[in-house]
């Protein structure tokens, strides 16, 4: 793997926003990547299309979330959608019915007529095949994210 790609990509995934939860920083979206992580790990993911209604991936999800004591429970939508305005990370909507975005998260009923599934950077998804350079990442995103300070 080129190691400035994989660079390049670590540091945008390291520079997401996180909102607010009911303890400060809510930690929702770097819990959701890291179920990603797994589900590609796993084999349970072999095209870049994440579904939102994966089963797999809302179990690992919360499995997460209850490891990282995470206070109240984020539901999955929350990330799965505000994820959405990283640059790494798109949501591929059916025809033209997106959303305008204004900070609001559509009804799970929504997604479900509307979006076809969300990817990653083509080129992200590559990288995230290797499991030397997927490894590399979510250990940073666990000391950025999810380490006591």
């Amino acid at each position: 793997m080129n190691s400035y790609i994989v660079s390049l990509y670590n540091d945008l995934i390291l520079s997401i926003k996180c909102g607010n939860g009911i303890s400060g920083k809510s930690i929702a979206k770097p819990l959701f990547i890291l179920s990603i992580f797994e589900c590609i790990a796993m084999g349970d993911l072999n095209e870049n299309k994440i579904m939102f209604n994966d089963n797999r991936l809302k179990k690992i999800y919360t499995a997460f979330a209850r490891y990282y004591e995470e206070v109240k429970l984020t539901p999955i939508i929350l990330p799965y959608y505000h994820l959405g305005s990283s640059d790494f990370y798109h949501l591929v909507w059916c025809e033209k019915n997106r959303p305008p975005y204004n900070g609001n998260t559509p009804s799970e009923k929504y997604l479900r007529e509307n979006l076809l599934y969300a990817k990653f950077d083509d080129e992200l998804w590559e990288i995230l095949q290797d499991a030397e350079s997927r490894e590399y990442i979510r250990r940073n995103i666990i000391t950025r994210f999810l380490t006591k300070q």
